[in-house]
C-alpha cells in the first residue's frame, strides 16, 4: 500500500467512526413523533399478531420487526426509542457496508460512502427515527447480488426484494420497474433471466396472502383481499397533494390553497375536468415515465445488469416523491441512498445538484420538526413555513431535472477509472 492508500483508508476509517460516534449518541434522543406510532404498532402485534392488527401503514414484515424490537424493550425495560433506533443503527450499517463494496465494484473513491455515512440529512433521518434506513438496506443488497446478472444472481437478489416489497409502500414502484425491464427484455432479446428477480417478492407475498387468509377471525369478510387491498390504498391514508415533500405539487398546492389554509391540507382529491381525480392523473404520470425509462436502459445494451438496476432503482425512487401526490418528506430517502454509488459517475452539473437536492431534503425536515442549530432555526423562524417549502420545491425540482437528465440517457458514461 502506498502512503496515499494509507492515508486515505486512515481518513475512511476516522469518518466511519465519527459516523457511528454520532449515531451512538442520537440513540438517545426521543425523535419525531412517528416512533410512538411504531412502538403502538408493536404491542397491538405482540398480542394480537401481524394478522390480528394490521393497520396496513407499513406492509406485515416491517409490522413483525416493530413486533420484534417492542418484545426486547419488555423484555428488558429498555427505553422504546433506543431499542427502535438500534435496529435502524443495524441497517444503517449494513447498508454503509454495502455502498463500500459497489464503490469498490465500480472502482470509485470509497470516501463517497462517508458522504452517506456523516452528511447531516442522513443523520437527520437518523435522530429523527425513521425506520427506512432498514428497507433501503435491503435494495442495497439487492443490486449487490444481481452481479453479472445469472439466473442464479437474480434469483439471490429477488429475496431482499421480496423483504423490502413486504415492509414499505415506497418499494412497490421497484418491483414495477424490475418487471417493465423484464418485459422489455424478453420481448427484445427472448431473454427470461431478469423475471427470476421477481420470483422471491411473489412466492413471499402469496405466503403472507395464504397466512392472512387462513387467520382471518370467524365471520371476517373478504379476509383475502386485507393485503392486497393494503397496498392498493396505501395512498389513501394522507390524501394531500403534498405531505410535507418539496415536490412539483407544492407549488399548486400553494396556489390552491384557501386563505390561512396550510399546503399539507389542500387534499389531492380535486377532479380534473371534473371527472379524474388528480391523484391518477399523477399516479399515471409516474408509471409512464417509469415504463420509458426501463425501454430506453434496456436498450442501452452496454450496460451491465447490476448498473441497469441500479439506474433503474434510482430514477423509478425520484419520480415516485417528485411527481406522485401524497409525498412525505422522507419518501426521497432510497433516492438519496441510491444517488451515492452512482454520483461518482454523474455529469459535475448533476453531481452539484443531487448534492444540493439532499442538503434542501435536511433543511426542510429541520424547518418542518425545529430541530437544529438555533441560528438556524431562527433564520427560518422569521419566515412562514409554507413560503419556505415553496423555495424548497422550486429549487428541488430544478435539482430533480438535473439529476434526471443523465439518468435519461441511453447510457451513463463509465468511469474511465478510479474516481
Amino acid at each position: 500500500m502506498t502512503v496515499q492508500t494509507n492515508r486515505r483508508a486512515i481518513l475512511l476509517g476516522l469518518g466511519i467512526l465519527i459516523g457511528a460516534a454520532l449515531r451512538i449518541w442520537m440513540l438517545f434522543y426521543m425523535g419525531v413523533f412517528d416512533m410512538e406510532a411504531y412502538y403502538t404498532w408493536a404491542k397491538h402485534v405482540l398480542n394480537e399478531g401481524v394478522t390480528g392488527y394490521y393497520p396496513g401503514v407499513y406492509y406485515p414484515l416491517q409490522m413483525q420487526i416493530f413486533e420484534a424490537c417492542g418484545w426486547i424493550v419488555a423484555k428488558f425495560g429498555v427505553p422504546f426509542f433506543i431499542i427502535f433506533k438500534l435496529a435502524n443503527l443495524l441497517f444503517d450499517l449494513g447498508s454503509l457496508i454495502i455502498l463500500l463494496l459497489l464503490l469498490k465494484r465500480q472502482k470509485a473513491n470509497p470516501a463517497y460512502a462517508l458522504f452517506y455515512w456523516l452528511h447531516p440529512w442522513f443523520l437527520t433521518v437518523f435522530a429523527l427515527g425513521y425506520v427506512d434506513f432498514q428497507f433501503t438496506f435491503f435494495i442495497l443488497l439487492c443490486l449487490w447480488l444481481i452481479g453479472a446478472g445469472t439466473t442464479r444472481n437474480y434469483l439471490a437478489a429477488g429475496i431482499p426484494l421480496a423483504a423490502a416489497f413486504l415492509m414499505k409502500p415506497q418499494t412497490q414502484i421497484l418491483i414495477v420497474a424490475v418487471f417493465l425491464f423484464a418485459l422489455f427484455r424478453f420481448f427484445k432479446r427472448r431473454d427470461s433471466r431478469p423475471f427470476a428477480l421477481l420470483f422471491a417478492p411473489v412466492i413471499l407475498f402469496l405466503s403472507y396472502e395464504i397466512w392472512f387468509t387462513l387467520s382471518a377471525a370467524p365471520g371476517e369478510s373478504a379476509p383475502a383481499l386485507i393485503l392486497p387491498l393494503s397496498y392498493v390504498n396505501v395512498t389513501n391514508i394522507m390524501p394531500a397533494l403534498t405531505a410535507q415533500m418539496p415536490n412539483i405539487w407544492t407549488p399548486i398546492a400553494f396556489l390552491l390553497r384557501a386563505p390561512g389554509q396550510p399546503i399539507i391540507l389542500v387534499s389531492d382529491q380535486i377532479l380534473l375536468f371534473s371527472v379524474i381525480p388528480i391523484k391518477y392523473l399523477a399516479a399515471a404520470a409516474v408509471l409512464m415515465s417509469v415504463g420509458l425509462h426501463g425501454w430506453r436502459v434496456e436498450r442501452a445494451t452496454a450496460i451491465p445488469p447490476d448498473k441497469s438496476f441500479a439506474v433503474s432503482f434510482l430514477f423509478a425512487s425520484l419520480a415516485v416523491p417528485f411527481l406522485m401526490t401524497s409525498g412525505h418528506e422522507n419518501h426521497l430517502f432510497l433516492a438519496t441512498v441510491l444517488l451515492i454509488p452512482l454520483m461518482c459517475e454523474l455529469p459535475r452539473y448533476a453531481k452539484a445538484a443531487s448534492q444540493v437536492l439532499i442538503f434542501v431534503q435536511f433543511l426542510n425536515v429541520y424547518v418542518l420538526y425545529g430541530q437544529g442549530p438555533h441560528w438556524l432555526m431562527n433564520l427560518f423562524e422569521k419566515i412562514r413555513v409554507d413560503e419556505t417549502m415553496l423555495v424548497f420545491s422550486l429549487i428541488s425540482i430544478v435539482c430533480f431535472a438535473l439529476v434526471a437528465k443523465p439518468l435519461w440517457s441511453r447510457r451513463i458514461q463509465p468511469l474511465a477509472g478510479p474516481a
